[in-house]
C-alpha cells in the first residue's frame, strides 16, 4: 500500500526498510540512555545506606560505614588466570563494558565463544559492597576484599567476574555474579569506591562524559525519497 498515498517505488521501499532498521536501533539505544540517566541520578544523590536505614544487611558494619549494594546470589571465585591489567578507583567503571557483559547471551545466541567459560566457583552466597570494602558471605567461606589494601581490580568484558588484586594477598580472587546485574555491579562498585576515595564529583562528571558520547551515538532517521518530501510539502501548501 502506498506511504500516504506517495508511491511505492524502489526508493519508498528501502525508505520503509531504513524506517524499519531505525526503530530497531532506537529502542536499545533509548534503554541504554534511560540507564545512564537513572545511574547519573544515582551518583548525585545516593550516599550509601547504614544499618538503621537497612537491617537486613547480611554483614555487621563498622561504625560510619555504608552499603552501596547487596547482592543476594554470588559465588566466590579464584581464576587460574588473572588480567594483566586492573583498574584503580572509579574509572574502571564502562557503561558499555557493562552491558556488553549483560547481553552477551543475547547477541551470540547463547553460543560460546573463547574467553565465555564461567571460572569455577568455589562457594556461593551473598556479597555486600560497602564504601570500605567488598564481602563475601558463603556457606562455607567469608571473604573480604578490603578498599584499603586494594591495588586494583577487573571487571571482566565477557562474563559477569569482578576480580580483586590485594596488595596483602598474593592469590586473585572475586566474585561471579548473574549477567543481568553486570552493569549494577559495576556502577555500585565504582560508585562505593568513588565516597571510599572522596571523589565522588569526578565520578559524576564520569558518567556525564558517557551519557554525552551515548548521546552522540543516537541513531539517525532515515530520510524520506526527494519524490515523497516533494509530494508531502505539495500536499500540505495546498
Amino acid at each position: 500500500m502506498p506511504l500516504w498515498g506517495l508511491g511505492t517505488g524502489r526508493s519508498l521501499r528501502r525508505y520503509r526498510r531504513d524506517a524499519a532498521a531505525y526503530r530497531r536501533a532506537l529502542e536499545p539505544w533509548q534503554d541504554e540512555a534511560d540507564a545512564l540517566r537513572t545511574q547519573l541520578a544515582i551518583a548525585e544523590s545516593f550516599s550509601g545506606a547504614t544499618a538503621a536505614d537497612d537491617t537486613s544487611v547480611p554483614l555487621q558494619l563498622a561504625p560510619g560505614e555504608r552499603v552501596f549494594s547487596v547482592l543476594e546470589r554470588a559465588s566466590l571465585v579464584e581464576p587460574r588466570n588473572v588480567p594483566e591489567r586492573w583498574a584503580v578507583g572509579y574509572t574502571g567503571f564502562s557503561f558499555r563494558l557493562a552491558r556488553g557483559v549483560r547481553y552477551r547471551d543475547a547477541v551470540n545466541g547463547k553460543k560460546k565463544e573463547p574467553g565465555d567459560e564461567l571460572p569455577a566457583a568455589v562457594d556461593t552466597g551473598m556479597a555486600t559492597i560497602t564504601d570500605r570494602r567488598v564481602v563475601f558471605h558463603g556457606s562455607r567461606r567469608t571473604r573480604e576484599w578490603a578498599f584499603d589494601n586494594l591495588a586494583g581490580y577487573h571487571n571482566d568484558g565477557r562474563v559477569p567476574v569482578t576480580l580483586f588484586n590485594l596488595a596483602n594477598r598474593e592469590k586473585v580472587s572475586g566474585l561471579l555474579y548473574d549477567r543481568v546485574h553486570a552493569d549494577d555491579v559495576h556502577f555500585r562498585l565504582a560508585l562505593a569506591l568513588a565516597h571510599y576515595g572522596g571523589n565522588v564529583a569526578d565520578f559524576v562528571n564520569h558518567i556525564e562524559r558517557q551519557l554525552a558520547m551515548h548521546e552522540g551515538a543516537r541513531p539517525e532517521p532515515p530520510q524520506l525519497p526527494p519524490a515523497a518530501r516533494s509530494a508531502l510539502h505539495t500536499r500540505r501548501v495546498r
